[in-house]
Parts: structure tokens; sequence; C-alpha cells
């Protein structure tokens, strides 16, 4: 068995405690994980891919290399773009419809492509995917922050390795006080959504 993830996103998205619950998941079914990060410049709103590298047999490093990952969460669209080459042909993404704009489209020195853009390339190169308005869902919910959270539900509805009630639990019990009723509601949603 072996499974590689990698959930992609902007700083401030909370890809880190996503990752940190599907690695928890996986050390509690008994196998072997490795994950890392890569932060970009800025620490909030600067790239951040998280890489989650789970298996029964020894794991020799943490990042995953191009075309074998099996799971694409993209918390930010554009971010999923540019990460897609690191997806196996067989595996399968799922899109937060969400942007952020870059510090240069935000400058004017270059264009931040549509949504319609984004998907367009995606299926370009990618046979499975999906797209959910994980984002817009957690602002209805009380916080677009809990982005993280929706996306998990979603993949716990799509991914059979991950069983809905032990990601549940451990979204609960890994939740701080402040966001535990926000973020049980997102997941439910996110479960939801497919």
């Amino acid at each position: 068995m072996k499974k590689d993830i990698a959930i992609v996103g902007v700083g401030g998205q909370g890809t880190l405690f996503a990752a940190n619950v599907l690695c928890q998941y996986a050390m509690a079914r008994g196998h072997q994980v490795l994950g890392t990060e890569t932060i970009g410049a800025a620490q909030r709103g600067g790239s951040v891919i998280s890489h989650m590298r789970i298996s029964d047999q020894p794991i020799y490093s943490p990042l995953i290399p191009k075309h074998r990952a099996d799971v694409l969460l993209g918390l930010e669209a554009l971010e999923l773009l540019r990460n897609v080459k690191v997806l196996n042909p067989g595996g399968f993404y799922i899109l937060n419809r969400f942007c952020v704009p870059t510090v240069y489209s935000n400058l004017g020195i270059d264009r931040y492509p549509s949504m319609e853009e984004i998907v367009t390339a995606l299926k370009r190169v990618v046979k499975k995917g999906y797209e959910i308005p994980a984002t817009q869902k957690a602002a209805e919910l009380g916080n677009a922050q809990m982005t993280n959270v929706v996306m998990l539900g979603a993949l716990t509805k799509i991914d059979d390795f991950f069983e809905y009630s032990d990601i549940r639990k451990l979204v609960e019990e890994m939740s701080p006080p402040k966001f535990l009723k926000n973020n049980m509601a997102c997941f439910e949603a996110g479960y939801s959504l497919l």
C-alpha cells in the first residue's frame, strides 16, 4: 500500500493543519508516514505545499516526486495549477474554487488567470478532478479560514482510504476549542458537497 498526498495553498489557509490530520490518521492505522512542507517567502500569502507519503513499506524521502501524487488538494486555485505536475496520471485533484491574487497581479505586473482558464488548463492534463466552493461554504458557516476542514470533509467522501468517522474524530480532537463547533460544521459541509 502506498499513497502520496499533496496539499497546496497559500499561507494562512491551514494546509499544515489538514496535513497533520491526515498524517495522524495514517499513523493510527499502523502505516509509515513521512511528511514535510515547503513554505514560500511570506508567512501569510506565500506558497505552501504539504507533502504526505503513506506506505506499509519503508519511505526514504518526504518529498513527492513529479507525477507520483495520488491526491492533490488545492486550497487555492492557481497554486493547484502550478503544482499539478506532482499528480500521477491516475490520481485526482480537489480544487477549491477560490483565488488569492498574487503580489504581481495586485501590482498590475502580471495577470491572474480566470477560474475558467485555470479549470480548462487542469482538464487538459488531468482526467479526474473535483471542484468545490470550499471557501464560500466555510465563510457561510462563520469563518473562511476553515476552508481546510471543508476540503478534508470532501476528501473523506471521495477517497475510500479515509474513514469518515476516524477523520471526523481527529478534526474534533485537534481543533482548538474556540474553532471546534465551526470546524465540525465545516467538515460535515465538505462531506456533503460531493
